[in-house]
């Protein structure tokens, strides 16, 4: 009987120790990850546009935020996300922007990657791009690659926004694109009801009838050809 104890019992600590075995498998194969949540992203999953040329004049900064979500486990405290650009896709300078501190706040899933951009004057004529990219921490190791960076581009001159619409619009030119912002205050399109884009035209069409009227001829585009609505 006690031999039979005894083969119980080693059979039992062998149990355990194949359970811990595969917990501390557990823990390192399902740790935590980190990933930017492209699908989130409405201005576009691998990239967006920042234009200075379409926000009011004194505006000197403002903050992207990009949000992110862990791979693994929620914990009971706040853990810091690292950060930083991928040197040889990045045009832009210190000057250009500043990388925020970024979190995932306790008993959560998901956090918000945070980057001050900053209007220059060499933002007027040439573009600056900043290549973001998730980087291994203390917390977490980083996910899918092809999720794992972002690109922001600056500028302070008109480019054709993402959600230009071609069918609304017509072709784009900056002449037009500024005829729509003064005119009814819209740069940005996503998502707008259909009445709303009717309205956009509407007040546009108006303008350049009496831009007609008082000139004599028809308001140009930078490439000299007429700016009309279709």
């Amino acid at each position: 009987m006690r031999k039979y104890i005894i083969i119980l019992f080693a059979a039992a600590m062998g149990l355990m120790q194949i359970g811990c075995k595969k917990d501390k498998m557990l823990s390192y194969d399902f740790g935590s990850g980190i990933a930017i949540y492209k699908k989130a992203i409405a201005a576009g999953q691998d990239s967006m546009t920042v234009s200075f040329a379409v926000k009011n004049e004194d505006v000197l900064s403002d903050t992207i935020e990009l949000p992110i979500r862990i791979v693994g486990h929620k914990v009971n405290f706040e853990r810091e996300v690292s950060i930083g650009v991928v040197e040889d896709e990045t045009t832009a300078i210190s000057s250009h922007y500043e990388l925020l501190p970024t979190t995932i706040p306790a008993d959560s899933y998901e956090g918000t990657l945070r980057v001050k951009v900053n209007k220059t004057e060499s933002l007027n004529t040439k573009e600056a791009r900043i290549k973001l990219t998730l980087k291994d921490s203390e917390y977490f190791k980083v996910g899918p690659k092809e999720q794992s960076s972002y690109l922001i581009k600056l500028n302070n001159y008109l480019t054709r926004p993402a959600s230009w619409n071609d069918i609304r619009f017509g072709e784009y030119s900056q002449e037009k694109y500024k005829l729509i912002i003064r005119e009814t205050g819209y740069s940005d399109f996503t998502s707008l009801h259909p009445e709303v884009l009717i309205f956009i035209v509407a007040k546009c069409r108006n303008y350049l009838t009496l831009y007609l009227q008082t000139h004599g001829e028809e308001m140009k585009a930078e490439n000299g050809l007429p700016v009309r609505f279709p």
